[in-house]
């Protein structure tokens, strides 16, 4: 007899037992029909590490559950969880995964996987307008996990990590939304050039995108001008020749085309097409400074390296060819003149321009000039 209660003993152990560990999924819905958060936390936790019940559809569904309520309480009553949505989120996957599509518990997990995605985009949202940008981060980082494919949370995100400072975290999403989901957005071209330009150097990512987004906007001549001034920065001056008289042709009537022409051929020691092309720069714009000052500049440093070829002379040589050499030199000191008054004129204070005026009258012997502008000098 003893040894038949010691049996039944254990049976009925083994019966409590299974029918215990049910429970904590039954008692984690009932605690959270009541509101009460933690308590459903604690019964649902308990749920998905047992043998018996971790590995059902309906124990992660209301672990998912549990955790969405946490996330969405206003009141806050548990705190002590790091980010509640991220563990909805997981809930609500391993539902759909142990259920057959098509089933109940498939069906809903699919609907509150949407719920979480709205609710991250929402509170996502009122972070970013109380300037917690860290905070709007997480939370479209979740959305963009319960909607890989949808374009909100990417948007929201890469906003946010750019108010945030967090350049990198930016770009990765404005990549994401340019190159996989084909979001066609001058803005996020833009922020994005930005950052490769401006602020990480990265000047072959830029480039990246700027032939992109003048494939997607191929109206847009300001990327086409972006591109051309990267070129010559990267000093690839070919490309940029042939992408400048490009765009030359599409804006025949655009001084700082000619102009950013003009430099470049400068560049490439093409000297008459860099005289040409700022003329027609100054002819359409002539109030255009930079190109009135690169030109005179060009002439003046022509004339300088005549000088210097005269300063290097042996002192028999100088006397023989000196005086033809500084006669060419002033030819273009002459030519410099105009353009180097004018610049005065539009710029009247610039002491570049002023010293470079100075030397010119000096070397052209118009003392009283060249004495007025040094007075002017010595004034700053």
């Amino acid at each position: 007899m003893k040894k038949y209660t010691l049996s039944l003993l254990f049976c009925l152990a083994v019966i409590a037992t299974a029918f215990a560990q049910p429970k904590n999924v039954r008692k984690a819905q009932t605690a959270l029909e009541s509101g009460e958060f933690a308590e459903a936390k604690t019964y649902i936790d308990q749920a998905i590490t047992d043998e018996k019940t971790k590995d059902d559809g309906k124990t992660w569904y209301t672990y998912g559950e549990v955790y969405q309520a946490i996330a969405t309480d206003s009141a806050k009553t548990v705190t002590d969880v790091e980010d509640p949505f991220a563990k909805a989120l997981e809930g609500f996957n391993k539902a759909k995964s142990m259920e057959k599509e098509g089933s109940t518990y498939y069906t809903f997990a699919e609907q509150k996987i949407q719920e979480v995605w709205a609710n991250a985009v929402n509170q996502g949202a009122t972070s970013y307008q109380n300037q917690d940008y860290e905070g709007a981060i997480g939370l479209f980082n979740i959305a963009k996990m319960a909607a890989p494919q949808d374009t909100t949370a990417y948007i929201y995100a890469g906003i946010s990590a750019q108010q945030a400072g967090d350049l990198a975290q930016a770009a990765e999403n404005y990549e994401f939304l340019i190159d996989s989901l084909d979001y066609v957005s001058e803005d996020f071209y833009n922020s994005l050039i930005y950052i490769y330009t401006v602020e990480n150097k990265d000047n072959e990512k830029a480039l990246k995108y700027l032939q992109k987004a003048q494939e997607t906007f191929p109206d847009n001549g300001d990327f086409l001008k972006r591109e051309i001034n990267l070129l010559i920065t990267e000093e690839n001056y070919e490309e940029a020749e042939k992408k400048l008289s490009q765009a030359v042709e599409n804006e025949p009537d655009n001084a700082i085309l000619y102009y950013n022409r003009g430099y470049l051929y400068e560049q490439m020691e093409q000297e008459e097409q860099a005289v040409e092309n700022y003329q027609k720069a100054i002819e359409l714009d002539p109030q255009y400074f930079d190109a009135t000052f690169n030109l005179a500049a060009y002439y003046y440093n022509q004339a300088a390296e005549i000088l210097a070829e005269a300063n290097n002379m042996e002192l028999k040589e100088y006397q023989e060819k000196g005086k033809a050499i500084e006669e060419e030199a002033k030819v273009y000191f002459e030519k410099a003149l105009p353009f180097l008054e004018k610049s005065r004129e539009l710029k009247p204070d610039d002491e570049k321009v002023l010293t470079t005026l100075q030397t010119v009258y000096t070397r052209l012997g118009m003392d009283e000039k060249a004495q007025e502008v040094q007075s002017k000098l010595n004034g700053m």
